[in-house]
C-alpha cells in the first residue's frame, strides 16, 4: 500500500514541470561548485549535525521551521510550519545524499529530518517530503518515513549576504527544481511551507547547541 502511495505521489509531481498541464513554473539551478553552506557563525554546515532553520525576516515575519500536528486524523505530527516570532523552531538534521560528504555543499542533494522527541510509533516519521493537498491545491512540505527519491531531493541555494539561503525541491533528483516558500493555511490556521513558483523562503542556519 505504501509503494502504491509513493507511485501516485511521483505521478502527481510528474505533471509539475510540464507547461501543458500546469502553470507552476520550475527553476533550473546551477550545478554544485564545492561551496559550503555557512551557519550564522560563519562555519560550514556539518553533515549529520542539527541546526535551526530560521526566517531572515523580523518581527511578525520572523520565526523558525518546526514540526506541528495540524490534522487530528493523523497518528504523527507531520506538518512543517513557521513557528511564532522570535522562536527558533525545532532542531533539524541535514544529511547529504553523498554518504562520503563531511560538509553540506550548495546545490547538492540533502535530506532534512526533525530531531525531536516523538512516540515510538512516530520515531521514523520525521523526514521532509512533499505532499499534495487537493483542497488547497498546494504542494506542502510535510514529514514521513525516509524515501530516497522523495526525502533526499532537497537542495540549499545561496540568496544574498553572508549567510542567507533558500531551499528548493527537485523531483526525481533532476535539474528542474521548485522554491520552498510560505503559504498561510486558513483552515489550520498556520503559516506552512509549500512549493512556490515565485517567492522563496529566505533562511539562515543557526547551529543548535548540544
Amino acid at each position: 500500500m505504501k509503494t502504491l502511495a509513493v507511485l501516485l505521489f511521483a505521478l502527481s509531481l510528474y505533471l509539475l514541470p510540464n507547461p501543458t498541464h500546469s502553470t507552476f513554473n520550475p527553476i533550473r539551478l546551477p550545478t554544485a561548485d564545492d561551496t559550503p553552506v555557512l551557519d550564522t557563525d560563519g562555519d560550514a554546515l556539518r553533515a549529520g549535525e542539527t541546526y535551526f532553520i530560521t526566517s531572515t525576516g523580523r518581527g511578525a515575519a520572523s520565526g523558525g521551521v518546526g514540526l506541528a500536528w495540524l490534522d487530528s486524523a493523523t497518528k504523527c505530527a507531520s506538518n512543517v510550519v513557521i513557528s511564532g516570532p522570535l522562536t527558533n523552531g525545532d532542531r533539524i538534521r541535514i544529511r547529504p545524499a553523498d554518504p562520503n560528504a563531511t560538509v553540506v555543499l550548495l546545490s547538492t542533494f540533502q535530506s532534512f529530518s526533525f530531531s525531536v522527541v516523538t512516540s515510538r510509533l512516530c520515531v521514523n516519521s520525521v523526514y521532509w517530503r512533499i505532499r499534495y493537498d487537493q483542497p488547497s491545491g498546494q504542494y506542502f512540505l510535510s514529514s514521513d518515513e525516509f524515501v530516497s527519491d522523495i526525502s533526499g531531493q532537497f537542495k540549499i541555494e545561496f540568496v544574498s549576504g553572508r549567510d542567507v539561503y533558500k531551499i528548493t525541491y527537485c523531483p526525481f533528483g533532476g535539474h528542474i527544481c521548485y522554491n520552498v516558500g510560505r503559504y498561510y493555511d486558513e483552515s489550520a490556521p498556520a503559516l506552512r511551507l509549500a512549493l512556490d513558483q515565485e517567492f522563496a523562503f529566505s533562511v539562515k542556519f543557526v547551529k543548535a547547541s548540544v
